[in-house]
């Protein structure tokens, strides 16, 4: 436990050294939500790799879905993100050639201010959740270790990253990436190396195609174990969101040029087919091996979910002293997303919405509105329950409100007000639905096919926003006809 202790603390105090060097570069005004636009090639791979590198993502809700779908867990989580980071490879030279930095920014020039209020409250809606999930998850999961309560533990990751991000700003979100994902690398490749150690010490041959994905009970190979419905939902929920992700934009757009840019995607490609891919496919299925459900139960090592993999392999196969080392890595993994997801919140309401680059004094503003966001973040951590919930909900606001409006910028037969309503109705019915969903108010009115993924907020937040989109025009044509 004391040890635990020692590495945390020597990791935040790491953290802040590099958030004091951010803030000696003295970023002023907008610099201090883009870092100058200056980065490398080099730094923007391994900002977006570090990103998605994380504790609920990489470390348990991959890991999580090969053991409840097998093979089949590629069309939930890899496939989806290998191909939005190729649609941002290729659109990454149009947007860059834009003056706007942030995406509110890009749509308020083409479609006015209203329109890029709605995108920035929706922004921060989504980030407010990322960010809160991966603090709730990394407490849950540190917290054992170190003898106190999850919430404390999320107090004191909240006040770190609050540190070094009220410092150095985006600049110090960078810098810290960098370390992070070296640390969080060596800690899933540790991972890797305790399932295959588990795996040569137990008799037969544990992953032949017989053995069976814990949440379907089919051969752990079926490419299909999720059901087509699912996997439709899961890339009409997930793609056109993330190909127009915000976190993953302002590294494109803070790139010090278009090579740099390219570069630094392909990089977090390739990161992201070992990190979201063949290693957690890996250790997920390895997990049915060495911890089989029994029954209809998980077994207790993996929580009521499955979703603890990584310390069951910890507690299983790790000496007492890599236990130790590989909580540096779960710290790591925590704060590497936390704070770009607190970064992306501050910047839709300080730069878009509240606009406190353009006031006096901008850098103290700038610092209010991220101090306020990692502390909504931390109340936010304090009621979460379900990562699932979590991962589909957010990735549904940015495919309903965000992706349209930033895919529409440069289309010149596109009506302005069309895309208000749409943005504004996707939001709000996704939010609306999704808590008719949750209670199960719409049993009995959706088809078993939809009620069963536990996805239709989506599907009826798409049509909203497609169907609000020609309301303006609706209109116009009955005042033409009048």
């Amino acid at each position: 436990m004391i040890a635990i202790w020692i590495v945390f603390i020597l990791y935040a105090c790491v953290t802040i050294v590099l958030g004091v060097m951010a803030h000696r570069q003295k970023d002023k005004g907008s610099d201090f939500w883009t870092a100058g636009r200056s980065l490398s090639g080099l730094s923007v791979g391994l900002s977006i790799s570090a990103g998605f590198m994380s504790v609920s993502w990489s470390c348990v809700y991959a890991v999580q879905l090969f053991y409840w779908y097998g093979l089949g867990g590629l069309w939930l989580v890899t496939i989806p993100w290998l191909i939005a980071l190729a649609g941002i490879y290729i659109l990454s030279s149009k947007y860059r050639n834009l003056p706007a930095f942030s995406q509110p920014e890009m749509v308020e020039q083409r479609f006015g201010k209203a329109a890029k209020r709605v995108l920035a409250l929706a922004l921060a809606f989504v980030f407010l959740v990322w960010g809160g999930a991966e603090i709730y998850v990394a407490a849950t999961l540190l917290a054992p270790g170190m003898g106190i309560g999850n919430n404390w533990v999320i107090f004191l990751i909240s006040a770190v990253v609050a540190i070094y991000a009220v410092l150095g700003g985006f600049r110090a979100v960078v810098l810290t990436d960098k370390l992070q994902y070296g640390i969080v690398a060596f800690y899933v490749l540790t991972m890797v190396w305790l399932a295959f150690k588990g795996l040569s010490a137990s008799t037969g041959q544990p992953l032949t195609a017989a053995l069976s994905a814990a949440k379907t009970q089919v051969p752990w190979t079926h490419l299909f174990a999720p059901g087509l419905p699912l996997i439709l939902l899961t890339l009409a929920a997930y793609l056109p969101g993330w190909i127009f992700e915000t976190d993953l934009w302002v590294r494109v757009q803070a790139a010090k040029d278009e090579g740099a840019a390219r570069r630094g995607v392909l990089l977090a490609g390739v990161n992201g087919f070992f990190f979201v891919g063949i290693f957690p496919l890996f250790i997920g299925v390895s997990a049915l091996a060495l911890f089989p459900k029994q029954g209809e139960t998980f077994p207790a090592l993996l929580g009521n979910q499955g979703d603890a993999v990584f310390s069951a392999l910890v507690t299983s196969f790790a000496p007492g002293w890599l236990a130790i080392l590989v909580s540096a890595g779960l710290v790591a993994a925590a704060m590497s997303t936390i704070d770009t997801c607190i970064n992306v919140m501050a910047l839709s309401l300080g730069y878009d919405l509240m606009e406190v680059q353009n006031r006096k004094q901008p850098e103290r503003g700038a610092r209010w509105v991220t101090l306020v966001s990692i502390g909504t973040a931390f109340l936010f951590a304090l009621n979460i329950d379900s990562l699932w919930d979590i991962f589909y909900l957010a990735s549904g606001v940015l495919t309903t409100t965000v992706a349209f409006p930033v895919a529409a910028v440069f289309s010149t037969r596109v009506n302005k007000r069309g895309v208000l309503f749409s943005s504004i109705s996707g939001f709000t019915a996704t939010i609306l639905f999704y808590f008719l969903e949750s209670r199960d108010i719409l049993k009995g009115v959706e088809p078993a096919w939809l009620a069963d993924s536990g996805l239709g907020y989506i599907l009826w937040g798409i049509l909203a926003a497609i169907l609000a989109y020609f309301v303006p025009l609706l209109r116009g044509k009955r005042k033409i006809q009048t």
